[in-house]
């Protein structure tokens, strides 16, 4: 029987000075921890490429951030924001909000360029569904910042807009309010090596800001659930996929976003990932029974979040939380900006 865990459980002690505030000057410089059975190593991520073998299959997510945060004000002169969480239709989304009466149905608000109205449909729960007065899409995009996470303690700056976005970001995916962190590591030169070393595939799930949110205090039973995220495998991606399982070769998941797509995906019945638009609650954390993914490369998490639980059912709770331990020791960098770690299952 699986037992009760708490968060707790899943701390470790973080300088606040290994927090990455900037990424690296180039993407690739990064440092990657590799967790091997006789221990650990760090090599610069540039030398990933050592890690592979021909007959892999890599799998990245090419879900996209957009702009989601609008910076705001009053007619009475104060500041506001709205963050846009998911864009329902042209002119509706799910929002969060600071410094706007949101018992004031219909306001006035103004950007630096021009003023917008926007129209407090209903709360639902800690999201209120908005009606803006114009295309919301254009509208960040014209005066919305990327939504750089809250550990990274300054305000954007215009490198944000390039850096907090992988290189393979695709238009058609724009939905995403964070980073899979991740793959912010390959700049072009590298990911074209990989790509004629071995076989790449791309997967969508569309990041939500669940991903940051805290874990209760209260007992995670073997049936929590997860914030829910929705997620997009083509039929020739899973077919690619479910070949490569067949064939006892490797599966390697850049990110935890794309494992939780391609674990979510996973048909115990048919012994196989299915293709097609999805939603996922799935909450992977001790004694989850990984069908897919044998190895994944990831960015160093929060103490006691949902994804270091993640990372510890993967690689194992002792010998994860060792190698963070090594890496704090060796000063590496954490989080989003920070360095990244290769796990074999």
């Amino acid at each position: 029987m699986k037992r009760d865990i708490y968060k707790s459980e899943y701390d470790y002690q973080l300088p606040k000075e290994l927090i990455a505030q900037y990424p690296s000057e180039n993407r690739s410089d990064s440092k990657l921890l590799s967790l091997n059975e006789d221990g650990f190593e760090i090599n610069h991520f540039k030398k990933i490429k050592k890690f592979f073998k021909p007959s892999d299959l890599i799998l990245v997510n090419e879900t996209k951030v957009f702009n989601a945060r609008l910076n705001l004000r009053k007619d009475s002169g104060g500041n506001a924001e709205i963050f846009i969480l998911k864009i329902l239709n042209k002119f509706e989304a799910l929002c969060l909000t600071k410094s706007i009466n949101i018992k004031k149905r219909v306001q006035k608000l103004h950007t630096e360029k021009f003023p917008i109205q926007i129209n407090i449909c209903s709360r639902e729960g800690e999201q209120l569904r908005i009606k803006f007065n114009q295309d919301i899409a254009k509208l960040c995009e014209l005066i919305g910042d990327i939504p750089i996470p809250p550990y990274i303690k300054r305000d954007n700056e215009v490198l944000d807009k390039d850096r907090y976005q992988t290189i393979f970001a695709n238009n058609k995916f724009m939905t995403s309010v964070a980073a899979p962190t991740a793959s912010l590591h390959f700049d072009e030169k590298l990911f074209k090596n990989i790509e004629n070393f071995c076989s790449v595939r791309k997967i969508n799930l569309s990041v939500g800001l669940g991903t940051f949110k805290p874990l209760p205090d209260t007992a995670i039973t073997a049936n929590s659930k997860l914030h829910t995220e929705e997620y997009e495998i083509s039929e020739e991606v899973a077919d690619s996929v479910n070949r490569q399982i067949k064939s006892g070769n490797r599966v390697i998941a850049i990110g935890t976003t794309t494992l939780r797509a391609l674990e979510s995906s996973w048909n115990s019945d048919a012994k196989k990932i299915e293709h097609g638009k999805f939603k996922t609650d799935m909450f992977i954390k001790e004694g989850f029974q990984f069908n897919v993914v044998s190895t994944l490369i990831t960015n160093f998490h929060l103490p006691q979040s949902s994804l270091l639980m993640l990372v510890c059912a993967f690689g194992g709770k002792d010998n994860v939380i060792r190698a963070y331990n090594y890496a704090i020791e060796n000063k590496l960098r954490f989080f989003s900006y920070g360095d990244a770690m290769i796990i074999n299952r």
